[in-house]
């Protein structure tokens, strides 16, 4: 966590609603494009947030100091995210058994990470060969590679094992070469981007 983010939670939670802008002006568009992976629906998606940043201003005095910020808030969206449709029987319930359950998305926000790097179409096809992964699969590879989290912060994250995470991500980029390999039968020139993935 950086210096200013130690600041701004410091502040925080000694009341100082500025900071508390703040902190919503940083990373409400990560934890959006984070949590979209598992809440569709951008309006009920966008009061999750409300709801857990209003939960943690009313609960700042006992919120304990935190290494890093981007992992503490993405661990509590996806407990909020989680309890939301709990509360909503009639969506389906998010929970780790929903691994053979694939994504539907329409978009990748954080393409823009990457697009400096390579090609409309060779973007096109990574979107093609992600969503033949499960939500598992995708969303491990999104705070490995997207978010740059280490294998311990992922573990926090998942609420799973360092060697789980290890395992998971293994198979993960077996599945996304072997999907590649399958749709565009060469080897990609963007193979790079596996390599990225090389587990620490």
């Amino acid at each position: 966590m950086t210096e200013q983010e130690k600041d701004l939670w410091k502040a925080f939670q000694n009341g100082n609603k500025d900071a508390f802008e703040e902190i919503l002006c940083i990373f409400y568009r990560p934890m959006f494009d984070y949590g979209f992976k598992f809440q569709k629906d951008h309006d009920q998606l966008s009061d999750d947030i409300h709801d857990l940043f209003l939960s943690l201003w009313d609960r700042r005095a006992f919120l304990t100091p935190t290494a890093n910020l981007k992992l503490y808030l993405f661990s509590a969206l996806r407990n909020q995210i989680w309890r939301s449709k709990k509360r909503l029987p009639l969506m389906e319930e998010f929970s780790d058994e929903d691994d053979d359950s694939q994504f539907q998305e329409t978009d990748y926000a954080e393409t823009k990470i990457i697009r400096s790097e390579v090609t409309d179409e060779q973007l096109c096809r990574i979107d093609c060969v992600m969503l033949k992964l499960t939500k598992r699969q995708q969303e491990i590879l999104h705070l490995r590679f997207f978010e740059n989290l280490t294998n311990s912060q992922i573990a926090e994250v998942l609420n799973i094992s360092e060697p789980s995470v290890y395992n998971l991500l293994s198979l993960s980029l077996k599945l996304f070469r072997k999907f590649w390999n399958i749709y565009f039968n060469v080897l990609p020139s963007v193979f790079f981007l596996c390599n990225i993935f090389i587990i620490r």
